[in-house]
């Protein structure tokens, strides 16, 4: 039973190695095929690739000319490996923690009526090299929010909600969920940690205005489609904020 993870990435030569790492050592808990969806990037990056798919095999790697992260997400669901059961996606510039599949993946195979797990992530902004865990002196917030990597997904889910939306330059990966949660699928929601958010000068949500801006997008939508369809109900986890870890 194979778990496809997909990582779309752009410009991220430094970090992806990272991301990838982080998903190479849970390979002795789950096997798992990592696919990257390169957004036409003009760094390193395809070399980086070339150098880890050639010592992973686990890792295959796509390449497209720059269109935007919800078209490069969709570069990585037409890959899906053939026989991927469960996905799980990770941005290229955050970290896996480990243990994070082996924690959620028994409770999919146990119930086969379960859609998905969600679980809880860590904002965090300095990570360790070696270790892959935040630093001493990391800023650290343990949270549940709304962060695709926090699910583990059932294949038949994802083949039933479709494809991400091109329209949306940002927050497409919170109208994705909220499209989950709209969709009557049945979750169970973990205490696992599944997500190290590295928070960072060139994460994509810095630019507040536009982030603000898709993200009231994606909520407005999500809004009009249950008005459209008063059968479809917003089934989603608890959300919650602790106050952060201070070093």
């Amino acid at each position: 039973m194979l778990t496809t993870v997909i990582i779309p990435t752009y410009n991220r030569a430094a970090l992806l190695p990272r991301a990838v790492n982080s998903l190479l050592r849970q390979l002795r808990d789950v096997p798992l095929d990592i696919v990257v969806a390169d957004d036409g990037s003009t760094d390193d990056t395809p070399q980086v690739l070339t150098t880890l798919a050639a010592a992973h095999p686990q890792v295959r790697w796509f390449r497209q000319d720059n269109a935007g992260v919800a078209s490069a997400r969709n570069l990585g669901l037409r890959n899906l490996h053939p026989q991927a059961q469960w996905i799980s996606f990770l941005d290229s510039d955050d970290v896996s923690p480990a243990g994070r599949f082996a924690a959620d993946l028994p409770l999919l195979q146990a119930d086969p009526t379960l859609d998905l797990t969600y679980g809880r992530m860590s904002r965090v902004d300095d990570i360790a090299a070696e270790s892959l865990e935040p630093t001493p002196t990391s800023i650290r917030i343990d949270m549940t929010g709304i962060q695709l990597s926090c699910g583990l997904y059932r294949r038949t889910l994802i083949d039933k909600v479709g494809v991400f939306d091109l329209s949306l330059p940002q927050a497409e990966d919170t109208d994705y969920l909220l499209r989950i949660f709209e969709s009557g699928a049945r979750f169970v929601q973990t205490s696992t940690n599944c997500l190290y958010y590295f928070r960072h000068t060139g994460n994509m949500t810095l630019d507040t205005a536009a982030a603000k801006r898709c993200f009231a997008a994606a909520l407005f939508r999500s809004i009009q489609r249950r008005k459209a369809d008063p059968s479809r109900v917003l089934h989603k986890p608890d959300f919650f904020l602790q106050p952060p870890h201070l070093p």
